[in-house]
Parts: C-alpha cells; structure tokens; sequence
C-alpha cells in the first residue's frame, strides 16, 4: 500500500509544480523524482479512500468531475480534520476554482498538519509564488531543500530562481539558477533563464554559453533561435547570426521577429 499512496502524491502534488509559475516555452518535462509520502492514515481508511477517489475524479477531469472531487477531499478532511494531505487536496481544487482564500486557509492547515513530506510544503510554495508572494515562495522552497526526503533539490532550487525572477530580483534569481545547475546540469528552466538574463545584461559570451548548454537538452524554440541571433550579432559574428536568422525563417516563417528585422 506504501507504493500505491507514494504513487497518490505524485498524481496530486505534480499536478500543480512550478510549471504554473509562468515557465518559458522552451521548457522540457523532466523526470522529476519526488519523495514518498509521509503516511499519515492507514491506506485503508475512509479519509485515504475519500482522498483517492478525488484524485481519480482529478486525472479523469471530465464535466463535473472537479465538484465531485472537491466534495470527495471535504469528506476526507471531515472524517480527519488532521489529514494533511486531504488539506492540501482540497486546497489544490479550491485554487483551480479561483477561490484562493480558501485555498490559502486549507493550505496554512496542510502546512499545519504536515508531518515532514516535503510534497506538502513545495506545494504550498507553488501556490505562494502564483499568488505574487514570491519571497514567501521562495523561503518555503529553501526549506524543502532542506528536507532529507526531498530527492531533487535541483528542482525546488529552480523553483525557488523563477520566483525570485518574476519579483524582479535578478541577482537572487540567477544564484538559485545556478545553485539547481550544481545539482543538475540539464536543469533547461535554470538555463533559460541565465541564458535570458545575461543576454539582458548583454553578456553575450555568457548568453552563447547557455544558449548552448540548453541546445543540448531541448529543440530550437524560437526565443532560442532569436537569442542566437542576438547574441552572434553583439559578438560581431555576421555569418553565425545569419545561420540562426536562416533556422528561424525555416521552422519559424511567421515569427514576429522575422518582420521587424526585415
């Protein structure tokens, strides 16, 4: 039953990572390996039962499915108000719903009630950060990296660098992009992003180093192209910029960019 409730987080919390958080197009899914749940209730009990069938109703996501799920967690967290994880469920559905106030309210008891999963507490974090309250966010982060559960600190180190990136603070953005790059150097978000930020700092050897770091892990998007050309055009190098602008006419033929250079 262990492996059947660590395989219950993984469908409920991944379903609302980080890639809610406004991640760039160039994004590649990425194995994320998570941490087993800390077993609060035994599998069999009627708030796990309750809490399954919600999630089942979540992944089916058919007309309706979305209520039935909400009153699914409801029950769960009525037969054992000290259910984290039905807390956290519930507010996962509360936010999808637009109503983020008791979505926050059933988060705070999720937090409240954990029991060391740092599944909980990352996804809290996600909510934080799509609130606007990004240093909140990125404090949680820090502390599932902290956790010794947690497997993949590359990831909340990441997490942790978008929110700080989308509160405008750049220098601690690109700290915790290259902390997660310490951890995993294909990490492709952390490399966008520092491709992103040093190519605004017109850093353009630094820019051509991350643009081809992230062309290792991920297709030319067109923003890669775009920054190719960019880049090889402030390093004076006419003849790649030209290589980049030919990729992009090619796979991109209607790209905006195509019309103001031209």
């Amino acid at each position: 039953m262990k492996k059947q409730y660590s395989k219950l987080l993984l469908i409920s919390i991944l379903s609302v990572l980080i890639i809610g958080c406004g991640k760039p197009s160039t994004r590649k899914t990425t194995e994320n390996s998570r941490t087993e749940a800390v077993k609060q209730v035994d599998s069999t009990s009627a708030e796990n039962i309750n809490v399954d069938l919600g999630v089942g109703y979540l992944q089916r996501g058919k007309p309706g499915d979305l209520d039935i799920a909400l009153e699914k967690f409801k029950r769960a967290v009525l037969i054992n108000p000290k259910f984290s994880l039905a807390h956290s469920m519930l507010a996962t559905v509360y936010d999808r719903k637009g109503l983020f106030d008791s979505a926050e309210k059933h988060y705070k008891l999720s937090i409240k009630y954990n029991n060391g999963s740092p599944d909980i507490i990352n996804n809290y974090a996600n909510f934080l950060c799509q609130r606007g309250k990004y240093q909140e966010a990125v404090d949680k982060y820090l502390e599932v990296v902290k956790n010794s559960q947690y497997k993949t600190p590359a990831a909340a180190y990441e997490n942790a660098g978008v929110c700080s990136y989308r509160a405008n603070n750049e220098e601690q953005a690109e700290k915790y992009f290259r902390m997660a790059l310490q951890e995993n150097k294909t990490q492709p978000n952390s490399l966008y992003y520092l491709l992103k930020i040093s190519l605004n700092k017109q850093e353009f050897m630094k820019s051509r180093a991350f643009l081809q770091r992230l062309e290792q892990v991920i297709p030319a998007s067109e923003e890669m192209l775009i920054s190719g050309y960019k880049i090889e055009n402030g390093l004076g190098n006419t003849k790649l910029a030209a290589n980049y602008l030919t990729k992009l006419q090619k796979k991109f033929p209607k790209s905006d960019f195509l019309k103001i250079i031209n």
